[in-house]
């Protein structure tokens, strides 16, 4: 067994291997991605055996072709000898690989799974792998999500009807958002307080929202009948399709059920502009956040389980 860095051949013919244990996106989608260049030859690296099929994979991905942001695929054959080291050996030489680049490692991991996950014994041995290996690379943080997703043929949820949306500028958005992070139930949020300020996080989280292929233009402000401004409403988007974004509701705001109204403005803008489907994520921790989007009409389609470095 060799690893090496592919070909872009080589890197197609490997989307759609076989005998992986896949707890990634699926083939249309790493397909898709490599044919966009948001996943290439040079952030890539296989193993392969004597004969050339492959037993392993790691593949990063980027927004654009200049710098990769995320493992995207990590997998081993499901009858590889020693499955651990060998899922480890990747992401060494692939470490290697992008550092020589100029590339900061490591990058953060996200398996894909579905929801009841824990009711597999291979998937939880698989997962327990990953998050051993990953550890030993540098990702030791370990958070897991629900994705979420509306689809055209559910009914929208109720227009708002005492909340008003409008446009503002950057600054207030950072205002906004720093005085959201307060009282968060965002696991990354809070982990991000732990050795930022409120401010810092803030102007890091437009910045990062500004570079989603989402419009500038969509961010929203929601604001009560008499002026006081309540929340945030951020819809955005992947390159695959739209998304809820960010959405918040002030501390002082909370609990008075803000949160539909927002979603709501969100799940309506999209629709309304003729998306079919809208996706969402959030902690599976944060359950006032995960029933919001089940009474909006929006289903849990997966478990996330991100591997982070501190």
């Amino acid at each position: 067994m060799r690893i090496v860095r592919p070909s872009a051949a080589q890197l197609v013919s490997a989307a759609a291997s076989s005998g992986l244990a896949h707890t990634g996106p699926p083939v249309s989608e790493v397909e898709a991605e490599i044919e966009a260049g948001r996943i290439r030859p040079e952030w890539s690296v296989l193993a392969v055996d004597g004969s050339g099929a492959v037993l392993g994979r790691a593949m990063w991905w980027g927004r654009d072709p200049v710098t990769p942001i995320a493992l995207d695929v990590w997998d081993v054959d499901l009858q590889a000898p020693d499955r651990g080291r060998l899922a480890a050996a990747l992401l060494a030489a692939g470490h290697e690989s992008l550092s020589s680049r100029g590339v900061g490692v490591p990058l953060p991991h996200t398996m894909r799974l579905p929801n009841d996950w824990r009711d597999d014994e291979a998937l939880v041995a698989e997962v327990d792998l990953k998050t051993h290996a990953a550890a030993d690379a540098g990702l030791t943080r370990v958070n897991e999500r629900l994705q979420f997703q509306w689809d055209a043929d559910r009914p929208l949820p109720p227009r708002p009807d005492s909340l008003e949306f409008a446009p503002a500028g950057d600054e207030t958005f950072v205002r906004l958002f720093a005085a959201a992070a307060e009282g968060s139930l965002d696991v990354m949020t809070r982990r991000e307080l732990e050795s930022s300020s409120p401010g810092e996080l803030a102007r890091a989280e437009v910045d990062y929202y500004r570079a989603c292929p989402g419009d500038r233009s969509w961010w929203h402000t929601a604001t009560a009948a008499d002026g006081t401004v309540v929340g945030v409403a951020i819809p955005s988007a992947t390159p695959r399709n739209r998304n809820v974004g960010y959405l918040a509701v002030l501390p002082e705001h909370r609990g008075r059920g803000h949160v539909d109204e927002i979603l709501a403005f969100v799940t309506r803008f999209h629709a309304e502009q003729g998306t079919s489907c809208i996706t969402a994520t959030t902690d599976a921790t944060n359950t006032p956040m995960a029933a919001a989007f089940r009474r909006a009409g929006y289903r849990c389609t997966e478990t996330r389980i991100d591997l982070e470095g501190p």
